[in-house]
């Protein structure tokens, strides 16, 4: 998963696949449907090179497969597409942690002597 890692250390999802795997599989499927067409015209009747172009095919789909189910794994986990989208529990266990009654005692202070 493409992340980077924010200020406080909690992961931070960018929405987009994944690029590394994605530059990965663009190569993969250009190198495998190359190598099959080439497989496909050597073939002159014989079906030597057919068989070998079909097996070609094959293997590049199902590594295409595999690369697509890996750079888009993030977008299965619905709970990372918002990005603010735990921010109510966040406010609302900020706004009873004791730490925030303290700020808030202490800015209620300054502006009283101000």
């Amino acid at each position: 998963m493409a992340f980077e890692m924010s200020r406080g250390k909690v992961p931070h999802f960018s929405m987009r696949p994944h690029p590394a795997v994605t530059g990965l599989f663009i190569m993969i499927l250009t190198v495998g449907l190359l190598l099959a067409m080439s497989f496909f015209a050597k073939d002159e009747g014989t079906g030597a090179y057919k068989q070998q172009g079909i097996l070609t095919l094959m293997i590049t789909g199902i590594l295409s497969f595999f690369l697509i189910i890996i750079a888009t794994a993030k977008f299965w986990y619905t709970h990372l597409w918002k990005k603010n989208s735990t921010h109510a529990r966040h406010k609302q266990h900020t706004q009873y942690h004791p730490a925030m009654r303290d700020k808030e005692r202490q800015q209620r202070h300054r502006q009283k002597r101000r």
